[in-house]
C-alpha cells in the first residue's frame, strides 16, 4: 500500500511518510519481541515449553502480513538475537554462531519472505475487488438512471400520444357542444357523446400508464385484471374490436406473472404497430398441470422464417417464455392473420 501511495506525494512529504512508515514498523517489531520476551522470561515458560521459537515464529508471521517485509525482517533479527541470549545455552551469552541459530534464522526469514509477499498479492487483490465492485457500483447507478430516463421519455410520448390527444379532443368537443347548445340541440347532445367517449378513452390510458409505472400491482389486482387495462387500451384508443375470455386468476409465481403480462403487452403492441388488424382475440385458460395463452389476430400477417417488423419484440417473447420453462408457438401466413400460442406449466 506505501508504494502506492508515495508517487503521488511530493519529494519532502515522500521522504517523511517513509521515515514514519519504518519507524512505526520498527516500534511493532519492538513491541512484539519484547512483548512475548517479558512474558516468557520472568516466569520461566521456556523451560516447559519445547517449542518456544513458535511464539517468536508467530509474531514474525503476523507482522510480514500486516506491517510488510521490513517489520518481519527487523522481527526475525531480535527473535535470533532474543533466543539465542535467553533460550540457547550457554544462557546469557550473546553469540549468534551456532546452527542452531542459523537454522533460526532461516527458517524465519523464509516464512517473513513468504507471508510478507502473499499478504501483499491478497492486499493487491482485495483492493482490485474494490476497485472492480466500485465500478459495477458505478455503472449500475448509471444503468439506474438511463433506465428511469427511458422511462420517463416513454411515458412523456405515451401521454402526448394519447392524453393530450384525449384532452384536446375534449375540449374541442365541449367547446362546439356549446355552440350548439341553443341553436342544434341535437347536435349539442352528439359532441357531448363525443366527449363522454374521449373521458372513458383517456381514463382506460391514464389506468394503464399508471399500471406500467407500478407493475408490482399485478400483487394485488392480478394478470387477469392487468390484462383488462391492455384490452381497454385497445378498444378506446385504437377502435380495434377485441375480444378477452379469461377464466380465474392463473396460479402463477408473480414473476411469471409479470413475464406473461409483457408478453402479451409487446404482443399487442405489435398488432396495433404492424398487423393492421381490425379484430383481436385474447384468450387466458388454465388446464390441468399448463396455462395456455392465445393472441390471435385478422391482420396481414408475416412469415416467421424471414425477418419481418417487430421481430426483436418477439425474441423477447421466446427469452421470457424460455425462462419460464414454457413453449411458445406461432402461426402466421401473410395476409392470413397471426395466432400466438403459449404453454406454461403450473405447480
Amino acid at each position: 500500500m506505501l508504494k502506492q501511495v508515495l508517487p503521488r506525494l511530493q519529494p519532502g512529504a515522500h521522504l517523511h511518510l517513509r521515515w514514519r512508515y519504518y519507524a512505526l514498523d520498527s516500534l511493532f517489531s519492538l513491541a512484539a519481541i519484547a512483548l512475548i520476551t517479558a512474558i516468557l522470561v520472568p516466569t520461566n515458560l521456556y523451560h516447559t515449553i519445547p517449542t518456544v521459537s513458535l511464539l517468536y515464529l508467530l509474531a514474525v508471521l503476523l507482522l510480514a502480513g500486516k506491517r510488510g517485509l521490513y517489520a518481519a525482517s527487523l522481527a526475525t533479527v531480535l527473535s535470533l538475537l532474543t533466543l539465542d541470549f535467553f533460550f540457547f545455552a550457554p544462557s546469557y551469552n550473546l553469540a549468534v554462531v551456532q546452527l542452531a541459530d542459523i537454522v533460526t534464522l532461516i527458517v524465519f526469514m523464509l516464512a517473513a519472505i513468504l507471508t510478507s509477499k502473499l499478504a501483499a498479492e491478497l492486499r493487491l487483490r482485495a483492493e482490485e475487488a474494490q476497485q472492480r465492485e466500485s465500478e459495477l457500483r458505478h455503472l449500475y447507478e448509471q444503468a439506474q438512471e438511463l433506465a428511469s430516463l427511458q422511462e420517463r421519455q416513454h411515458l412523456a410520448r405515451e401521454l402526448h400520444d394519447s392524453v393530450s390527444q384525449v384532452l384536446y379532443g375534449i375540449s374541442l368537443g365541449a367547446h362546439t357542444a356549446q355552440e350548439d347548445l341553443d341553436t342544434d340541440p341535437a347536435q349539442a347532445r352528439s359532441s357531448l357523446d363525443y366527449v363522454i367517449g374521449l373521458t372513458e378513452a383517456g381514463l382506460a390510458e391514464m389506468r394503464a400508464l399508471i399500471f406500467e409505472l407500478r407493475p408490482e400491482s399485478l400483487a394485488t389486482e392480478g394478470l387477469v385484471a392487468a390484462l383488462s387495462k391492455q384490452v381497454a387500451v385497445l378498444r378506446s384508443r385504437h377502435r380495434l374490436q377485441v375480444d378477452f375470455c379469461a377464466e380465474a386468476e392463473p396460479e402463477l409465481s408473480l414473476e411469471n406473472k409479470q413475464n406473461l403480462y409483457r408478453i402479451a403487452q409487446e404482443a399487442l403492441h405489435n398488432i396495433v404497430k404492424h398487423a393492421r388488424a381490425s379484430q383481436v382475440t385474447l384468450t387466458l385458460e388454465q388446464h390441468t398441470g399448463a396455462l395456455h395463452l392465445q393472441i390471435r389476430d385478422d391482420g396481414h400477417g408475416f412469415n416467421p422464417e424471414q425477418p419481418f417488423p417487430g421481430h426483436l419484440g418477439v425474441l423477447s417473447m421466446r427469452e421470457r417464455v424460455k425462462k419460464m420453462a414454457g413453449t411458445l408457438h406461432i402461426d402466421s401466413h401473410p395476409r392470413q392473420g397471426t395466432t400466438i400460442d403459449i404453454q406454461l406449466p403450473v405447480n
